[in-house]
């Protein structure tokens, strides 16, 4: 008896590929937007507006001034009394080359100039002052 050997098919699937394809889309558009929207988060502001804005997209240690004189650092809460060894504290958990300074625009003008103070007595003075830009 005579054996008949069975040609293989040597296309690809399309609809697989496209499937995929789509799949992998979609887990990528959600990964971004998540990641946006986690960036986002942190201090509720009143931030100030500004006609000329430069976006930054270089990570900083970002430390956040509420209107009651609140101050956070790197989202962690401290006072203008603990301000200083907050501010030593997160700097020894990781090295930074820049801060980032966002402040309600109804905070005191003394406050911004102590905050920026003792972050230059630590070595930084690559300061960014964070605004959202004019409508």
């Amino acid at each position: 008896m005579r054996r008949r050997r069975l040609g293989y098919l040597a296309e690809m699937n399309m609809t697989s590929l496209a499937d995929v394809s789509f799949s992998l889309m979609i887990i990528f558009l959600i990964a971004g937007v998540s990641s946006a929207i986690a960036r986002r988060q942190g201090v509720e502001l009143d931030l100030p507006r500004a006609s000329t804005l430069e976006p930054q997209h270089k990570t900083g240690l970002e430390i956040s001034i509420q209107t009651d004189g609140t101050i956070y650092v790197d989202r962690r809460r401290t006072t203008r009394a603990g301000f200083p060894q907050a501010l030593t504290d997160q700097l020894g958990q990781r090295e930074y080359d820049r801060v980032y300074l966002r402040a309600d625009k109804t905070v005191d003008y003394g406050l911004v100039m102590f905050i920026i103070g003792r972050v230059r007595e630590q070595g930084i003075t690559n300061i960014g002052l964070v605004a959202l830009p004019e409508r």
